[in-house]
């Protein structure tokens, strides 16, 4: 079954490991996650993929229900300059940093099209 999560997340520290190769930079990262948001039919009022004018895919908006984009607005707000993870199945899909609040209307800008296409066939799925 397809998941779709928002999570804010904190870097809490970031510890240089070192190696022998020194144009190697690893570093261990400890992510303490503050909050989760889960996108699925009890939060979402629509979504749909969105392409321009020229048909180029531009990203996936989502509209949140009123109940649930209170919730999400208050979420976002106190997680201004934490990163914010969406996860799709267990994988990262994109990573950011939350700058502003979010509110209730989305334009997932960085999810592949495939991504956002299986994310709207289980939505369609789930709401049969």
């Amino acid at each position: 079954m397809l998941r779709l999560f928002i999570i804010a997340t904190l870097i809490f520290f970031s510890l240089p490991v070192f190696a022998e190769n020194a144009n190697v930079n690893p570093s261990l990262i400890f992510q303490v996650i503050q909050d989760k948001f889960v996108l699925n039919n009890s939060t979402i009022k629509s979504a749909a993929v969105i392409n321009d004018e020229n048909d180029v895919y531009k990203g996936l908006h989502v509209e949140l229900k009123p109940e649930s984009a209170i919730l999400f607005i208050e979420m976002t707000k106190a997680g201004l300059g934490k990163h914010l993870n969406l996860i799709l199945n267990d994988k990262i899909v994109v990573s950011s940093v939350i700058q502003t609040p979010l509110d209730s209307n989305l334009l997932i800008t960085g999810i592949s099209k495939q991504d956002a296409q299986d994310f709207l066939n289980m939505l369609n799925t789930n709401n049969k």
